[in-house]
């Protein structure tokens, strides 16, 4: 088996025609020093009530960020049911919408969010905290979901095929209606043990002492897993053994590492080649597990993977190495071609995209509903960190895996990694600024190059984590109402309108307000319906309703939604009609699961108040009734 020294930079990345390792022996530690991050004088900041309940929807809210124009128009229309959902079972308030301009850097991402998504006018009670991004990379740019991640619970939804979209919204609300889910899931871990020095040192520095500490914390009660299993032959690594153990996986979290195939040696023989097979998971000469091998067989049913691979979540347009590597391979301290680690970057003319891995998988009705991975390279780096001295650290990815195991949504979860980038970023930042005020002072400049070069290749590494799918998501509770088969009511139809308007002509310029309204209480049936219609050009006064989209249900008539149900003492023996049932499971909801009133007021139609006066009248006969009374 390849080794590899304990301070070198190994790379997650394989050639496709060979499965050879793109760095066979890694890179010397001093190769990351004297590197330096764009300045940004816009930082994120944090606006929502920390000591709220970072999993109730109804304190943080949802929103949905958009591609601007026809196309955002498009994809909205594809998850009505789930942006419905949301609002009338969770929310209870308007789902809002933004919208985002194709293409932007870093810098125009922040100044985007302060000028578009919070813009510091009121308390931004409303502001949605959970924040699904609609459309590939060249629709909604990376650098976007990379800002509103340092602070949001962020996920991307990024299909080619629109019937994808709906398979995964309709999965997304089988599972959130089902008792299915188990009272504790299991937590699984998979190496691919293909004899290279990258995965090797995956396996000594994360995957084995994390299984440790996991089960340690599961002994002591600190770890709500059924069962930890590790596994992966450490002889010959096959496909066959991931997909056999994950078909039958139902509501779990897997942690798999492995390399992820970048381009063949010879390059990429067509962009579509390289959309559908970049990002697949290496097995050496075992072969490899790619999209088309997961669109339709079980994986991780209602489960969640993270996948530790180069690419495992897509490619962007460009490397945040890129500039890095040229500079190595100009001081000769890159044994190879910085072209040949590169070559898996989209050419001019190319987009970026999300792996055709993580749609398949997503779209699989009987497929995870959270998939987290890597977007660029992915090193070694992010476990093992070499600033205080090759020290591992492999718990930050197990405090993940807890987190989806205690059933937090999978946003929440996705922030026990990227909050070390944040703080990887204040450590970056005050080097940096140290430096220049020794420089304005006219002091001798004392410079940890070492120290630098470390926390960067730290910073860019965890910067590239991405969630995909919506972040709201979360492993089935076994204690909830319904079954993954039971019969849905159909869905209402939804209508959107939209301003007819130009195409902004720069990042900077404003969109179009858009206004989606939707049919009272309207649960999608199963398969998801087909989108409806779009209708475009309403009057001025819809345009002019919010400076932001909105999604908004309105409140239905007494006579239409459904026939009022009086307030009074029933026979025993009296019959009850199905809306009866419904209104008393709503009150029920307020008394025995704790239901927000507001949630449970939207789902039967009626106002807070209504509801509220029927749960005293309800727990007042329920009182007589004990006592011998009516």
């Amino acid at each position: 088996m390849t080794t590899s020294r304990a301070s070198d930079l190994n790379l997650l990345m394989v050639h496709a025609d060979d499965h050879a390792p793109v760095l066979a022996d890694g890179l010397a530690e001093s190769t990351a020093c004297g590197q330096s991050i764009p300045t940004q004088s816009d930082e994120a900041s944090h606006f929502w009530d920390e000591g709220g309940d970072p999993n109730d929807i109804e304190v943080q809210r949802w929103g949905v960020i958009a591609p601007q124009g026809p196309e955002g128009d498009r994809l909205l229309a594809l998850i009505k049911p789930l942006m419905a959902h949301r609002q009338a079972q969770q929310q209870g308030e308007p789902i809002k919408v933004y919208r985002a301009p194709p293409q932007m850097t870093q810098d125009e991402a922040m100044r985007w969010k302060k000028r578009e998504f919070d813009t510091g006018a009121d308390l931004n009670i409303e502001v949605p905290r959970y924040q699904l991004i609609l459309g590939d990379l060249d629709q909604v740019p990376l650098a976007l979901q990379q800002v509103q991640a340092s602070d949001g619970y962020v996920g991307r939804l990024a299909f080619d095929k629109e019937e994808d979209y709906a398979a995964y919204v309709d999965k997304v609300l089988r599972w959130e209606r089902s008792a299915a889910g188990r009272d504790k899931p299991d937590s699984l871990f998979f190496t691919v043990h293909d004899g290279t020095a990258a995965t090797a040192v995956g396996h000594r520095a994360l995957v084995a002492p994390g299984v440790e500490v996991v089960r340690r914390r599961q002994r002591s009660g600190q770890y709500p897993a059924k069962d930890i299993v590790e596994f992966g032959d450490p002889v010959t690594p096959s496909p066959d053994e991931l997909l056999a153990r994950a078909e039958g996986q139902e509501a779990s979290v897997l942690f798999t590492l492995s390399h992820g195939e970048g381009a063949p040696r010879g390059g990429w023989s067509s962009p579509e080649e390289q959309r559908r097979r970049q990002g697949a998971m290496s097995f050496g000469r075992e072969g490899r597990i790619c999209g088309d091998d997961l669109r339709s067989r079980p994986f991780m049913p209602g489960g969640v993977w993270f996948m530790l691979a180069c690419y495992g979540a897509g490619t962007p347009n460009s490397s945040a190495y890129k500039h890095w590597l040229a500079a190595l391979a100009a001081a000769g301290q890159f044994r190879g071609k910085p072209e040949a680690v590169l070559a898996g970057l989209p050419g001019p003319r190319d987009r970026p995209f999300t792996s055709a891995l993580a749609q398949a998988v997503l779209a699989n009705p009987n497929g995870p509903l959270g998939f987290m991975s890597h977007i660029d390279l992915a090193w070694t780096y992010s476990f093992q960190e070499l600033d205080s001295g090759a020290t591992n650290r492999p718990a930050r990815y197990m405090a993940i895996t807890r987190s989806i195991l205690k059933r937090d949504r999978v946003g929440v979860a996705m922030r026990e990694l990227l909050r070390f980038f944040d703080q990887t970023n204040v450590e970056l930042t005050s080097l940096y600024d140290q430096e220049a005020r020794q420089r304005s002072a006219g002091e001798p400049v004392q410079v940890d190059a070492a120290r630098q070069g470390h926390l960067w290749m730290l910073r860019q590494d965890l910067a590239a984590y991405v969630l995909l799918g919506d972040p709201a998501v979360r492993l089935p509770d076994g204690g909830s109402a319904g079954g993954p088969t039971s019969p849905a009511a159909t869905a209402a139809p939804i209508t959107v309108t939209t301003a007819a308007a130009a195409e902004p002509a720069s990042p900077a310029a404003t969109p179009a307000p858009i206004t989606v309204t939707t049919a009272p209480v309207a649960e999608p049936a199963s398969p998801a319906p087909a989108p409806a219609a779009i209708v475009a050009a309403p009057g001025p006064a819809a345009v002019a309703a919010a400076s932001s989209d909105s999604f908004a249900i309105p409140a239905p008539a007494a006579s239409a939604a459904r026939p009022a149900v009086p307030v009074a003492d029933t026979p025993r023996d009296a019959a009850v009609d199905a809306s009866q049932v419904v209104l008393e499971e709503a009150v029920a909801q307020c008394i025995l699961a704790d239901l927000a009133v507001t949630s449970a007021a939207a789902r039967v139609g009626l106002s807070r108040d209504a509801l509220t006066q029927l749960v005293a009248r309800y727990r007042e006969i329920g009182r007589r009734a004990l006592v011998g009374g009516e």
